[in-house]
């Protein structure tokens, strides 16, 4: 079991529940913080950085969580809602 934290968890949640679409870093923060982003402000990619090693994706060739250049990043695993 890995622990997360605060902010790692909702990054988690978002990106759960919006698998294989793109998310900008603007979006990310929105969903994850309620406000937006201002210039420059890497928070979000500290984050997913964060995730990525906590659920064991290699940032070298991530598998989980990828970039996509120029626009943010998905969520690149099935998901399957159970209920």
């Amino acid at each position: 079991m890995t622990s997360l934290s605060g902010a790692e968890y909702q990054l988690l949640r978002i990106f759960l529940s919006h698998p294989n679409h793109v998310l900008t870093r603007d979006q990310l923060m929105v969903l994850s913080k309620g406000r937006e982003s201002v210039p420059f402000d890497r928070t979000i990619d500290l984050q997913v950085s964060r995730l990525r090693h906590r659920l064991g994706d290699d940032s070298s060739d991530p598998q989980i969580i990828k970039t996509v250049r120029g626009e943010g990043y998905v969520f690149a695993v099935p998901v399957k809602v159970e209920r």
